[in-house]
């Protein structure tokens, strides 16, 4: 398929599957802009998960950590002259990606560009590029999801609901049994990461976790029985807990169980069932 020749700020990946944000939207019903190149105001006061997750953690991983991602992040994007709404539709794709039209060339670099294009073939990303989107992209993605299943207790219920809870049930037998599955699979993974509870393609439940800043999405990058649309996200960087738990990773993520926004947990498995 041949691309239209477009001003480089409006280049829109209508053709890729973006289907695969809206379930981490933030509105009641789904929508395309799953996560957006800017971060989102948090949905509580940094002080609200004291005394379970406290807030000179929070305000770190916060405006330093994932800031400083999503900085890394839209450098790499400019160098390469890619705009994208939303970036959760490049989290399958990453290697595939078709370089845009790009104004900043040289006219050999032109040239040669429209030999290449004369045979047909796309031409990816740049792998320096496509290693930016991997590691700072995936880290915007996977940071702006784990905000976002985080809430006060007070404002949260203290499990899943409805269907969700009926799909836990029904997959790892109570509540409490996934929990310790989940916990589980937390504590050993090795080193930084991500732990997940996933909805797959063919509609089970699974928990995984991924290295660095890989997460389920990226179908080019994970075991395909762990690919699909996550509904619930732990950061596993020390960064997450170090000021307060120091190296104990199992006081914090039995901490982090107290502020998990089931509400948020909800809706998204109510938003992956659908699409």
């Amino acid at each position: 398929m041949r691309l239209p020749l477009i001003h480089r700020r409006s280049f829109l990946f209508s053709a890729l599957p973006a289907l695969v944000g809206s379930a981490w939207g933030a509105e009641e019903r789904p929508r395309q802009l799953g996560v957006p190149l800017h971060q989102e105001p948090l949905g509580f006061d940094l002080n609200d998960l004291e005394p379970h997750l406290d807030s000179r953690t929070l305000k770190l991983h916060y405006h330093e950590h994932h800031a400083q991602h999503l900085i890394q992040l839209h450098q790499a994007l400019d160098e390469v002259e890619l705009s994208v709404g939303n970036l959760t539709s490049l989290m399958p794709c990453i290697q595939s990606i078709p370089r845009p039209p790009q104004v900043r060339r040289s006219i050999l670099q032109l040239s040669l560009a429209k030999k290449r294009s004369a045979t047909g073939v796309q031409q990816p990303l740049p792998e320096e590029a496509q290693k930016a989107i991997r590691n700072h992209g995936g880290a915007h993605v996977n940071h702006t999801a784990f905000w976002r299943f985080l809430a006060p207790p007070a404002k949260t219920p203290r499990g899943p609901q409805g269907r969700t809870a009926q799909a836990i049930d029904e997959e790892f037998g109570t509540l409490q049994q996934f929990k310790a599955a989940f916990t589980a699979a937390a504590l050993a993974h090795p080193g930084s990461g991500w732990a997940w509870l996933v909805y797959r393609p063919d509609g089970k439940l699974v928990i995984t976790t991924t290295r660095n800043e890989d997460n389920p999405l990226m179908k080019e990058f994970v075991d395909w029985r762990d690919y699909g649309r996550p509904i619930l996200a732990l950061d596993l960087w020390e960064h997450s807990y170090y000021l307060k738990y120091k190296d104990n990773r199992r006081a914090y993520i039995d901490a982090w169980w107290k502020v998990v926004n089931w509400n948020f947990v909800n809706k998204a498995h109510a938003i992956v069932r659908d699409i």
